[in-house]
C-alpha cells in the first residue's frame, strides 16, 4: 500500500540565503510511503503535524538536510514504512522555475 501526500503548503524558515532566514517561505511537500497494510493504516493526519512541526521548530539551513531529517524521524515513528520518497519544492525562490530536492530511502 502507498498513502500519498500531495501539495502540503507551508510557510516556514529554510534556506541558506541571507533573505530565507529572515522571512518564511512558501514550500510544497509531496510525499509517498510504501507499508504493509495488515488492517492497520497510516494516519496522515499524524504524518503531515510531523511535517509540519518539525520544519517549522528546526528551520533547516538545506532541503536535504530537511529531507534527512523527515524521512528519519518517519521510519522511528511508523515502524511499518519500507519505502519513503519525499520532496520539498520551493516554488517562489526564482522567478522562472520551481526548485526542490527529492529523496528516496
Amino acid at each position: 500500500m502507498i498513502l500519498l501526500i500531495e501539495q502540503l503548503e507551508l510557510e516556514i524558515i529554510i534556506g541558506i540565503l541571507p533573505i530565507e532566514r529572515e522571512k518564511a517561505q512558501k514550500i510544497i511537500i509531496d510525499a509517498e510511503l510504501e507499508y504493509d497494510y495488515q488492517g492497520e493504516y497510516l494516519n496522515y493526519v499524524e504524518i503531515v503535524e510531523l511535517f509540519s512541526f518539525e520544519l517549522e521548530q528546526n528551520q533547516y539551513g538545506l532541503l536535504e538536510e530537511a529531507l534527512q531529517d523527515l524521512s528519519h524521524k518517519l521510519k522511528q515513528k511508523f515502524s511499518q514504512l519500507k519505502k519513503i520518497s519525499l520532496s520539498i519544492k520551493k516554488p517562489h525562490i526564482l522567478s522562472n522555475c520551481i526548485v526542490g530536492a527529492k529523496i528516496n530511502s
